[in-house]
């Protein structure tokens, strides 16, 4: 697979239908996927995040609002939230994730999106590079709005993406 190449009708957020998530791929190979906003609260002076139905604790005084270093209170995952909007995710096994995040309804709810692979192509192959370690190989083929993986041995299709800007001029009109 060519690193320096992407085949450019890849590069968009593409939505598959009936999932919440968005999951883009951008001109330089990043592989992203945006999760649904999320309620979020405050609790005991700032110092505990409710988001969704996960719980973080801040790991230090330093901080206002969203901004600084929260620990999962499940996952004991860090997530470093900084004030141009970046998100850093240091795991228990020690995998680093990045991203963005956005205060949504007032500062209610909390939108992020994560990059979770580099992207090469070759024209008819698309492969995913995880940054887990593994890698995933389809063929795949794009018409028009919609993006289509498929098996690389039998060229079966597994499963079909629309583009977002479809899915919104469907739902404007």
């Amino acid at each position: 697979m060519s690193e320096d190449f992407i085949d450019p009708s890849l590069v968009g957020i593409w939505l598959l239908p009936g999932q919440p998530q968005t999951y883009e791929i951008s001109e330089t190979g990043d592989y992203l996927i945006g999760e649904p906003d999320e309620p979020l609260c405050f609790e005991d002076g700032g110092r505990t995040m409710k988001w969704g139905e996960r719980r973080f604790e801040r790991a230090s005084d330093h901080g206002v609002g969203l901004i600084g270093t929260w620990i999962e209170k499940d996952t004991g995952d860090a997530w470093d939230f900084t004030d141009d909007q970046a998100v850093t995710i240091l795991t228990g096994d020690e995998m680093l994730i990045s991203g963005i995040w956005a205060l949504r309804d007032q500062g209610r709810r909390l939108w992020h999106c994560e990059k979770r692979a580099v992207v090469t192509t070759d024209g008819a192959h698309l492969e995913f590079d995880f940054f887990g370690g593994e890698t995933a190989r389809y063929g795949y083929s794009v018409s028009g709005d919609v993006l289509s993986l498929l098996d690389p041995e039998t060229w079966t299709e597994l499963t079909r993406y629309i583009n977002s800007d479809l899915y919104l001029e469907t739902i404007a009109s």
